[in-house]
C-alpha cells in the first residue's frame, strides 16, 4: 500500500472515530435528560444489563486495612486486599480538604444529581479533538462508582451506566454521605487508598490535622496518582498543586493572601518507607491463623485490630545472636522461639535467614530433635517411680525389639560412656546407651504421653528409638520450647500463644486469648528433671549455654549430623534453639571448621539471646514446691544415705515418697587402701585389677616414646599411695611412640564413628570419602566397606587412613 493510500486510511479512520465519539457523547449528555424529564433513570433500566445494586455498594465501600500491633503497641503490619485503607467520618476530614477535591476534580458537586451535562459539555471538544474518550466529565459521584462498582475500562458503556448508577446513588444518599464514601476510598497512590491512610503515610499524620497546603497536595494527586507522586515527580506535584490552590482562590474558597502564601510554601512530605520486615516469620504465622480461623476476606478487608504478644526487644536480640553467630553465606539456617512459660506467649521468633527469599517458617517446620527428646524420657521415668540413681550399662548395646530387629545402639560424640551410669548422669552426659536401656523399661508408650502433655503436638510413635529423639515426623522448635516451659513453669503447660485480643475498628472485642495452665506433670517431679538439666549447663554436654544466672536445658544432635538443638529455659523464659539446612539431608560435619552438635553453635546462641534478653530482668531461681521434695545427703556411686565413708558425697533433691531409707553399704568399712601399680600392664589387665578391689578408674590415650602401644605408661595417684576405695584412678595408655610403625587395624563394617575411634586408639587419623556407587544393602548403609592403605599396612604415628562409607549424596 503507498503511503498516500496510507495517510487516506488513517484519516477515514480518524473520521469514523469522531462521528462515534460525537453520537456517544450526544447519548451521554441527552439520554439522561431526556430520561430525567420521562420520571427518573428508572425507564433505564431495561436498557442495561449485569449492573451492581446500589444496596450492595457499601460491601466494598466498607474494606478496612487489618492492624498487626506488637506487645508494646508498636504497628507490626497492615494487612489488606488490594487496597490499604482506614474510614473516617466526614467531620474529621478538614474543610480546606474537602473543599480542595471539589475545587480540583468537581465544581459542582452541590448542584449536579451525579451526572453534569454542563461539564460533560465542557469536555465535548477535548475528547472530540483527542479521538479518544477522556475523564474530565466525571463527577465525584461516577468516580465513587467507578472505584467501587464499575470496571475502570474506558468505554462509552461504562460512562453512562456511571451516570445511570451516580443518579441512583444521589437519590440514596446526601451529598455529605457520598462525598464521604469518595474520600475514604480514592486512590492517593503507593497502595494507599483513602485520606486517612493517605495523610498518615504522606505527612505522618492524621487527616484531621492537615494544613491547606497538604489537604491541596492530596486533592492534586487524586487525577494520576503516578503522574503526580511527590516522591518520583515532585516538580510536577508541585504544579498540580499550586492549580487545586488557584482553583480554590477562584471558587472563593481561600482568599488570595492565603493562595499566595500557599503558593510560596516548600512541598514537603514524609520519606517512603519501606515495608516492615520486623518479625516477619511470627508475622506471617499470626497472618496464616487469622486466615485460617476468619477467613481471607475479613482478615483482608475486615479493619481487625489485632493484638500479639512479641516482644520487639527480644526478637532483636534472637535475629542478632543467630546471625552474630552464623553469620557466613554458606552457614545453616537458625530457628529460635522464646515463649514465656508462665503465659504461653510467644516473646521471639526467628524461622529463617531470610524471609523474603524463603517464607518457610523453620520454627514451625518438624525436624529431629537428638538428645534433647532424652529430657521427656527423665521425665516420664521419674512420673513412674524410677529412681534417678537407677544405673544402666553405658557400654554400646544390642536390645531386643519384640517383632523387630536388634536395635543396635552407641554412643555419639556429643556423649560419654564407660562404666555402669545412673540416668540424671546419663542425661547430663547425654549417653544414648543409657537412655536405650531405660526407655525398655519406662515403656515407648509412657514417654510419648509424657512428651504430649508437655507439649509436642507432632504425632508421635511409641518406637524405642525416640529416646535419642528418632521421631517418624520430628518436632518443632516452637513444640520444644513450649514444652521445656512446662519444666519451667513446675509442670504446668500452658499452649503457645501468639494472638492476645482481636477487635474491629471501633474496639469492640471479637476474640481475646488468655493463659490456661493445666498441671500435666507433677510439680516435684519437674523440679527435680529441672535440678538435673541444671547440671547440663554446669558441667555436660551444655556448658557453651551458661548463662550468670539459674538456667536448665539440654543438647540434641540428629544423625549425621543435619540437625542440632539447645531448647533450654530460666524461670522466666523458655527457649528452643534449631540450627540446620532447610534441605534436611544436608550434614553439618564441617561448619567454622567443626562439626556442628547440640553443645555447639545452638548452645552459644541460646546463651547469647538469653544474656541480652533478660539483661533487665531481675534475677530469678526456680522455686522449690512446698511439697513433695525432700533433700538427701547420698552416695554418688549408689544412691544411698550416704556415710562417712562414701569418697563421693552430694545433697540431691528427691520424691518425698521416694527419699532412700537405706546406708549405702558399698562403703560401710573403712577403704584406706594401697593403689596397685598398674603401670606396665595392658590396658585390659589394668582395669581388671583396679576393679578387684574397687578403685574407679579413667583411661586417657597418649603418645609414648617409652610404653609400647596398649600398655598403661603412667597413673596418677601413682602405686603404693593409700586412697579410699571407689577413688579414682587416672591411667594414662601408650598410642605408640612417634617411631613406632603402626599397623592399620581392620575399619570394614564400622559406622564413621567406631572408624574414627578406633583409628585414634592406635595414634591414626582418619579421611573420610562416600564411596560411590552406593551400595542398597541394609548392612552396608553408613559403613566402611573399605579403606587405603589395607588392613596390616604400616604407618607412621600421626598419618591418616581412608575411609569409603557406603552412604547417599
Amino acid at each position: 500500500m503507498s503511503r498516500s493510500r496510507i495517510k487516506r486510511a488513517k484519516k477515514r479512520t480518524h473520521r469514523k472515530r469522531k462521528a462515534h465519539i460525537i453520537v456517544a457523547l450526544a447519548v451521554l449528555t441527552i439520554i439522561p435528560i431526556i430520561l430525567v424529564s420521562l420520571g427518573g433513570l428508572v425507564a433505564a433500566a431495561a436498557v442495561f444489563t449485569n449492573l451492581p445494586k446500589i444496596n450492595n455498594l457499601g460491601e466494598v465501600q466498607d474494606w478496612q486495612t487489618t492492624k498487626v500491633y506488637a506487645a508494646d503497641g508498636t504497628l507490626l503490619t497492615n494487612l489488606y486486599y488490594e487496597q490499604d485503607r482506614v474510614s473516617i467520618p466526614l467531620s474529621e476530614i478538614p474543610i480546606h480538604m474537602q473543599q480542595a477535591v471539589i475545587a480540583i476534580e468537581d465544581e459542582r458537586f452541590y448542584k449536579h444529581k451525579g451526572y453534569d451535562p454542563e461539564a460533560i459539555g465542557r469536555a465535548f471538544f477535548t475528547n472530540l479533538s483527542s479521538g479518544q474518550l477522556l475523564e474530565g466529565a466525571s463527577t465525584i459521584t461516577q468516580q465513587y462508582i467507578k472505584n467501587t462498582a464499575i470496571s475502570r475500562e474506558k468505554t462509552f458503556d461504562r460512562k453512562i451506566k456511571e451516570a445511570y448508577l451516580a443518579y441512583q446513588l444521589e437519590e440514596k444518599y446526601t451529598k455529605e454521605q457520598i462525598l464521604e464514601k469518595y474520600l475514604n476510598t480514592i486512590y492517593f497512590g503507593h497502595s494507599w487508598y483513602g485520606v486517612e491512610t493517605a495523610s498518615l503515610n504522606y505527612f505522618g499524620k492524621k487527616a484531621k490535622d492537615l494544613t491547606l497546603v497538604e489537604t491541596s497536595l492530596l486533592a492534586g494527586i487524586i487525577k494520576s496518582p503516578n503522574r503526580f507522586s511527590p516522591y518520583s515527580k515532585p516538580v510536577e506535584a508541585k504544579a498540580r498543586r499550586d492549580l487545586v490552590l488557584a482553583q480554590m482562590a477562584r471558587l472563593k474558597f481561600i482568599p488570595s493572601e492565603q493562595y499566595e502564601q500557599a503558593t510560596k510554601t516548600p512541598m514537603q512530605v514524609k520519606p517512603i518507607s519501606k515495608p516492615s520486615t520486623v518479625a516477619p516469620y511470627f508475622v506471617e504465622d499470626v497472618k496464616q491463623r487469622l486466615i485460617k480461623e476468619y477467613g481471607a476476606n475479613i482478615v483482608f478487608k475486615g479493619g481487625l485490630r489485632v493484638y500479639t504478644t512479641i516482644d520487639l526487644k527480644m526478637q532483636k536480640h534472637a535475629e542478632n545472636a543467630a546471625w552474630s553467630i552464623l553469620n557466613r553465606p554458606t552457614d545453616p539456617s537458625v530457628a529460635l522461639v522464646a515463649i514465656e512459660p508462665k503465659t504461653g506467649y510467644v516473646r521471639a521468633m526467628v524461622g529463617g535467614k531470610n524471609f523474603e527469599e524463603s517464607k518457610v517458617n523453620l520454627a514451625l517446620r518438624r525436624r529431629q530433635p537428638g538428645s534433647a527428646f532424652k529430657t521427656f524420657v527423665f521425665a516420664s521415668a521419674i512420673e513412674n517411680g524410677i529412681s534417678p540413681y537407677q544405673t544402666y550399662s553405658s557400654s554400646p548395646a544390642l536390645i531386643d525389639i519384640p517383632g523387630s530387629t536388634p536395635w543396635k545402639v552407641n554412643n555419639y560424640v556429643e556423649g560419654s560412656g564407660g562404666p555402669p551410669m545412673n540416668i540424671q548422669e546419663g542425661l547430663v552426659k547425654s549417653v544414648n546407651t543409657v537412655y536405650a536401656r531405660l526407655i525398655m523399661d519406662v515403656g515407648a508408650e509412657n514417654v510419648v504421653e509424657t512428651a504430649r502433655k508437655m507439649g509436642i503436638s507432632s504425632q508421635l510413635n511409641p518406637n524405642p528409638a525416640i529416646a535419642l529423639g528418632g521421631l517418624t515426623h520430628g518436632a518443632t522448635p516452637l513444640d520444644m520450647a513450649s514444652a521445656y516451659g512446662t519444666l519451667a513453669d513446675g509442670g504446668k503447660h500452658t499452649k503457645p500463644i501468639s494472638i492476645i485480643k482481636i477487635t474491629d475498628a471501633t474496639g469492640n472485642v471479637i476474640a481475646e486469648t488468655k493463659p490456661k495452665p493445666e498441671q500435666v506433670i507433677n510439680e516435684a517431679t519437674a523440679f527435680l528433671v529441672t535440678d538435673v538439666l541444671e547440671d547440663v549447663l554446669r558441667r555436660g554436654t551444655g556448658t557453651r549455654a551458661r548463662i550468670s544466672r539459674p538456667a536448665a536445658g539440654k543438647t540434641g544432635t540428629g544423625q549425621e549430623y543435619r540437625d542440632a538443638w539447645f531448647c533450654g529455659y530460666t524461670p522466666d523464659l523458655s527457649v528452643a534453639v534449631w540450627v540446620g539446612y532447610p534441605k534436611g539431608q544436608i550434614s553439618m560435619k564441617n561448619v567454622h571448621g567443626i562439626r556442628v552438635s547440640g553443645g555447639s553453635f545452638p548452645a552459644q546462641i541460646w546463651g547469647k539471646f538469653m544474656s541480652s534478653a533478660l539483661k533487665d530482668r531481675p534475677y530469678s531461681n526456680f522455686t522449690k514446691p512446698k511439697g513433695g521434695i525432700d533433700y538427701t545427703s547420698v552416695c554418688s556411686e549408689t544412691g544411698l544415705l550416704a556415710n562417712r565413708y562414701c569418697p563421693d558425697i552430694e545433697k540431691r533433691p528427691f520424691l518425698s515418697e521416694k527419699t532412700p531409707k537405706k546406708k549405702c553399704d558399698k562403703h560401710a568399712k573403712p577403704s584406706i587402701t594401697e593403689i596397685p601399680n598398674v603401670v606396665g600392664l595392658s590396658e585390659k589387665e589394668a582395669v581388671e585389677r583396679l576393679e578387684k578391689i574397687h578403685f574407679g578408674y579413667a583411661v586417657m590415650y597418649a603418645v609414648d616414646n617409652h610404653a609400647p602401644r596398649g600398655m598403661v605408661a603412667s597413673q596418677t595417684p601413682a602405686g603404693g599411695e593409700r586412697a579410699r576405695q571407689g577413688a579414682t584412678i587416672q591411667i594414662v595408655v601408650s598410642a605408640g611412640s612417634t617411631e613406632q610403625k603402626i599397623n592399620v587395624p581392620d575399619l570394614v563394617g564400622l559406622d564413621e564413628e567406631q572408624a574414627r575411634d578406633k583409628l585414634q586408639k592406635v595414634g591414626l587419623k582418619a579421611i573420610d570419602i562416600t564411596a560411590t556407587p552406593f551400595i542398597e544393602a541394609k548392612d552396608k548403609r553408613d559403613k566402611v566397606i573399605y579403606h587405603n592403605p589395607a588392613v596390616g599396612t604400616e604407618l607412621e604415628y600421626g598419618q591418616s587412613v581412608t575411609i569409603y562409607i557406603n552412604r547417599k549424596r
